[in-house]
């Protein structure tokens, strides 16, 4: 076989296995846009489990709620940025954090609402974990997106609170 021709089918394999890398990387990336989309404009507990949204609403105010798992590794940075923002949300907004551990026992402030109901935590369907989701006094998800660090969760909820006062304005 010529060098050339050697060449040239080496090449050629390396970019069908370039294009068919880059195709499983946009299906990924797709995949993961619409999993972080997934469950905007749901109501929570609509007709299963009318339990978790009354236990996760407040009425005439947002909730900042923020989904994690006992097997996070990052769940631990998250809470601590939820103790420091807590204290400074106006009042009409507040935070409540859903756990599917029974024995959650983490520090956080009094006005941080804490679920420990496993069935709850199933019902807040967003397929990542820790999440932040977004929901409106009648239960309605607004946003939802995964959280990858506490300065993740600060800059979302400082965009939610600023946009939240354009709109009373």
């Amino acid at each position: 076989m010529a060098p050339t021709s050697a060449a040239v089918i080496v090449l050629f394999v390396l970019v069908a296995l370039l294009f068919a890398a880059g195709a499983g990387l946009y299906r990924r990336v797709r995949e993961l846009e619409l999993a972080t989309y997934n469950g905007v404009g749901v109501r929570l507990g609509a007709g299963q489990n009318e339990q978790a949204r009354s236990a996760i609403t407040t009425p005439n105010g947002t909730t900042l709620l923020v989904k994690i798992n006992r097997q996070c590794s990052i769940c631990e940075d998250v809470l601590l940025a939820i103790g420091k923002l807590a204290p400074e949300l106006p009042p009409d907004h507040s935070f409540a954090v859903v756990s599917d551990d029974p024995a959650f026992d983490k520090s956080l402030p009094g006005e941080v609402r804490v679920i420990k109901d496993p069935a709850i935590w199933r019902s807040v369907s967003v397929p990542y974990a820790p999440a932040l989701l977004i929901v409106d006094p009648d239960g309605v998800v607004m946003f939802t997106t995964p959280l990858g660090s506490g300065d993740a969760l600060v800059d979302v909820v400082q965009k939610a609170v600023a946009v939240r006062k354009e709109a009373q304005r």
